[in-house]
């Protein structure tokens, strides 16, 4: 059965989401700011007869996350649910995600892996990286629209530079740069906070800078801030050599993850 969620509602979805928190930091923080009465995201619970909650579902926008603790072995009305849905973007749990795919047409499955961080002690120093500021917009942009993982999910790189700068008002995400000569050769930033765990995103080196070890410096620097602030970092990746800087850096695996994505997204 599934129900939506209401306010009464609410402690129980945190809580039930927050038993392997990191990985639902972007339901955890959508939840927390706006709850469960906005018209742009909807929060459901699939529960058994028996009232036991099996899933959490929120949709924000034309996005659908989903969590269970355990795999779920009935995912008919689940299916046919999503189906009704129509979300451009279904992210979970790779295991539920897999089963969810061959009831569903025109997505195309794409795997990730969740990483936590637990070792500050392996982090390294670098005075040379800095906080992002307004001045930073244009050129960040730039960056993340040269990469066509990140450019498919935006119009133009106009879009992506208007919401970092809203972002950087707002003080929701920190950006953290490092620059050469004045240019902007490595940067990463938090693609969402909760109040207790931030997900970090956009991990980006010029081509003619890699192999220098720079992001492991951005990267380092964004998760001593984040610690800073009483917040675990988290991030995902699907580049095993990514994967192997982050191990270095003190990230554990935590699961793996995915998209269905909608064709139109399809590198």
């Amino acid at each position: 059965m599934i129900k939506r969620a209401e306010k009464k509602d609410y402690e129980r979805v945190v809580e039930y989401l927050d038993y392997e928190g990191s990985i639902n930091t972007t339901l955890l923080a959508h939840i927390e700011k706006y709850g469960f009465e906005k018209d742009f995201q909807d929060v459901w619970l699939y529960k058994d007869e028996s009232g036991n909650t099996l899933a959490v579902l929120m949709r924000h926008f034309n996005s659908l996350y989903i969590y269970s603790k355990g795999f779920l072995y009935d995912l008919e009305e689940l299916g046919s649910f999503i189906s009704f849905i129509g979300a451009d973007i279904i992210a979970g749990k790779l295991d539920i995600l897999s089963e969810i795919s061959l009831d569903l047409n025109g997505v195309v499955l794409e795997p990730s892996c969740h990483m936590i961080h637990r070792d500050i002690n392996k982090l390294v120093e670098c005075e040379e990286v800095t906080r992002a500021d307004l001045e930073d917009c244009k050129e960040l942009a730039e960056l993340i629209y040269s990469i066509p993982e990140f450019a498919r999910f935006y119009n133009n790189e106009g879009e992506i530079e208007r919401g970092i700068r809203r972002r950087i008002e707002l003080g929701i995400c920190r950006y953290f740069v490092l620059k050469k000569d004045g240019l902007i050769v490595s940067q990463a930033y938090t693609t969402i906070e909760s109040s207790k765990y931030a997900t970090i995103g956009g991990v980006v080196t010029r081509p003619e800078f890699r192999n220098q070890g720079l992001a492991s410096l951005v990267v380092s620097c964004i998760c001593r801030d984040l610690y800073d602030s009483n917040k675990i970092p988290n991030l995902f990746y699907s580049n095993e050599e990514a994967g192997s800087v982050y191990e270095k850096l003190g990230f554990i695996p935590a699961g793996d993850y995915g998209m269905l994505l909608s064709y139109k997204y399809k590198i």
